[in-house]
């Protein structure tokens, strides 16, 4: 949480701003823990706007956002380079880039976390003829088990000692001696269609947001996270797609809402959304749309989160997606589909994009609202058909699917 260091002074206010903000890292054992501790701060705090400047701080700040985590296998702080204890009591994680550390080296930790800005690659950006470009970034050490290095395909890591580097956007992994044989440009990775790369994001708008440039981005995605949805799930999917994604382009509902990240996109002539939440996140997010008059550049998809999902049930987006694991899955999906630049309407049968917001004429939404307004008895009558025969073949498919088929759903559009 962000707060305001004061002092005291002989003006009616009592006091005087010093700092324009700090970073308090709380650690807890548990989320429950976590929000007893957020409440009991904001119940003293009196409300105040969330500015866009004071956002840009937290947001594209480069430093690390520390968790407290235990280690199956021997890991090393990037610090000290000691080893880490494996309980959870000694041990800190950066959510974001991996970065480790004691509890008691992370005030040394320089912030260098992923990039999220033009500025933030500082003296490390690649310039030419043809503009600007980003490199790799290197983390070192700590890698899987299975690591092998991409320029001499041989093992890499070490269960001994910090060692040899991994990418924290393309994912390479290379041998300490293999590394000046790489390439200088990073190349994003198999995710670099859904990416804001940081070279985009090199000026602030009078307003006080960042600005992005979309002339390097065809069609990015913007990840919108309900952090509360599925019992505090979403927290363990804000941490995924920070991984795989710009960090800068995965916002979280709960803290400012959609309009933040909506308005850092509304430069790009196309992008896609994907509201990780229930139907109330939905509903948030489609409200702002209209707001901002966005919804003829963009396509939404859901990933539902927590039971309240009834909307995505019925639209085909699936019932429930309680694994991070099957992000993986889903950006892979996300990075085959091929836009119609006419109608920006989505090729691949399967999309979570396959529904366009602008187009409900075949919709279950479209039905629902002719059966609420229409005073024709016979559209009523044929949208009343049209709506429970689909929610017949719904509830038939989640009668008869087994649990992995449910699981698939949420990611299948077409079922």
């Amino acid at each position: 949480c962000i707060i305001r260091v004061a002092k005291p002074t002989l003006s009616s206010s009592g006091s005087q701003v010093i700092t324009p903000f700090r970073k308090l890292m709380l650690c807890a054992e548990s989320r429950k823990e976590m929000e007893d501790w957020i409440t009991a701060l904001k119940s003293v705090q009196k409300w105040e706007t969330y500015e866009a400047s004071q956002f840009n701080m937290e947001h594209f700040s480069g430093m690390h956002n520390w968790y407290a985590c235990s280690h199956a296998r021997p890991t090393f702080c990037n610090v000290c380079r000691e080893a880490l204890p494996g309980v959870t009591s000694h041990g800190l994680s950066c959510e974001v880039c991996k970065f480790k550390a004691h509890k008691r080296c992370a005030v040394r930790s320089t912030n260098n976390c992923k990039w999220t800005t033009l500025a933030s690659i500082g003296n490390d950006i690649i310039e030419d003829e043809e503009g600007v470009s980003m490199p790799h970034q290197w983390l070192e050490g700590n890698l899987p088990v299975s690591a092998k290095c991409v320029v001499c395909d041989k093992n890499c890591g070490s269960v001994r000692r910090l060692q040899d580097w991994r990418c924290l956007w393309c994912k390479a992994i290379v041998h300490s001696s293999c590394k000046e044989q790489m390439g200088k440009v990073c190349p994003l990775g198999q995710y670099r269609v859904s990416i804001i790369p940081p070279t985009a994001l090199n000026s602030i708008d009078s307003d006080g947001f960042w600005k992005a440039t979309s002339a390097s981005c065809s069609s990015p995605l913007l990840v919108l996270v309900n952090s509360k949805s599925g019992d505090n799930q979403g927290v363990k999917f804000l941490r995924k797609f920070k991984q795989l994604l710009n960090p800068a382009q995965v916002f979280d509902l709960m803290n400012g809402g959609p309009e933040l990240g909506l308005r850092l996109f509304q430069k790009f002539v196309t992008f896609r959304i994907l509201v990780c939440g229930g139907d109330g996140s939905v509903g948030w997010v489609l409200s702002e749309l209209d707001k901002l008059n966005l919804h003829k550049q963009c396509q939404l998809g859901v990933l539902p989160l927590g039971t309240g999902n009834d909307l995505a049930r019925v639209l085909g987006w699936g019932g429930l997606c309680d694994d991070d694991a099957q992000l993986l899955q889903i950006l892979e999906k996300l990075e085959r589909c091929k836009a119609d630049a006419d109608f920006l309407q989505l090729k691949e049968p399967f999309s979570v994009f396959q529904v366009h917001i602008t187009q409900y004429a075949d919709s279950v939404a479209s039905h629902l609202a002719k059966i609420l307004d229409s005073d024709k008895h016979s559209d009523v009558i044929s949208s009343a058909k049209y709506t429970f025969k689909h929610l017949q073949l719904k509830v038939h498919f989640h009668g008869n699917a087994t649990p992995r088929q449910r699981a698939v759903a949420c990611i299948n559009v077409g079922l």
